[in-house]
């Protein structure tokens, strides 16, 4: 029998399920009770979400509590290691600081909404400066890199209202408080189809982002050897069936070169 030996950087490894109980703590930008607060109904993408994070927690073979809590108040307790996991996390160098990025779960994209009868003043991003009124923007969220950039200028400021929850800023929207906002694209689709009024009212001027979106793991309360069996885990499920068909219930979708990658 010949024996074969491979150097060590040719041999494929998996990292080991962690030997000890797994129990992760994940956050969502919504919760039942932010929503009725609201007077909302709860946003279907919240069970699909939570969908998406059991995909990975029952691959690592980890149980999962989910946590409502406001988006800028979510990074902060993940950078402290006082939450394990997010979603629909935009890769910064910033965040990379104190985020581990497990992988992609799909594609998002920015889009900027307008009240119609405003819609014709809009032909780029500082042209909102032209509005007799606020857009609104979640708190901390990205929108891509020229959104930063404008952001940045205290002459633009002056024309944005922060919520600090997507259902505030639904609400914004709703009663009136602004004459636009920045939404995902699929979410203002779902909310036009829960409240046909809005669009009656609204609709979309410009695209301002499209990159993917990740599940993150803090550096601070999760170890470096459970951060990556949750990369590896994640790859198995990523783009599987199962994966595509919680995508597709609410018309998110993932690029083609980041499936050709899997």
């Amino acid at each position: 029998m010949l024996l074969v030996l491979l150097p060590l950087s040719e041999v494929a490894v998996a990292t080991p399920a962690p030997t000890e109980p797994c129990h992760l703590t994940a956050h969502l930008n919504e919760s039942p009770e932010t929503a009725k607060a609201e007077g909302l109904t709860l946003p279907r993408w919240y069970d699909l979400h939570q969908r998406i994070l059991r995909l990975l927690t029952d691959e690592a073979g980890c149980t999962l509590e989910v946590v409502g809590s406001p988006w800028p108040r979510s990074l902060n307790l993940l950078k402290s290691g006082d939450i394990d996991l997010m979603l629909t996390v935009s890769y910064t160098e910033e965040r990379n600081q104190f985020a581990e990025f497990l992988g992609v779960h799909y594609m998002e994209e920015s889009v900027l909404v307008i009240d119609k009868q405003y819609a014709s003043r809009i032909r780029k991003l500082t042209d909102i400066g032209l509005l007799p009124g606020f857009v609104g923007v979640l708190r901390d969220a990205y929108y891509g890199e020229e959104f930063e950039q404008v952001k940045a200028d205290p002459d633009f400021q002056q024309y944005l209202l922060y919520a600090n929850t997507l259902t505030q800023k639904l609400n914004m929207l709703k009663r009136q408080r602004v004459l636009g906002s920045v939404e995902d694209k699929t979410q203002f689709v779902e909310w036009n189809r829960q409240y046909p009024e809005l669009a009656q009212r609204y609709q979309i001027v410009l695209t301002l982002h499209r990159a993917p979106v990740y599940i993150v793991a803090s550096r601070q309360g999760v170890s470096n050897e459970l951060r990556q069996h949750l990369k590896d885990s994640w790859a198995k499920v990523y783009g599987s069936p199962e994966h595509l068909a919680i995508l597709a219930e609410f018309g998110w979708s993932l690029d083609e070169s980041d499936t050709a990658a899997r």
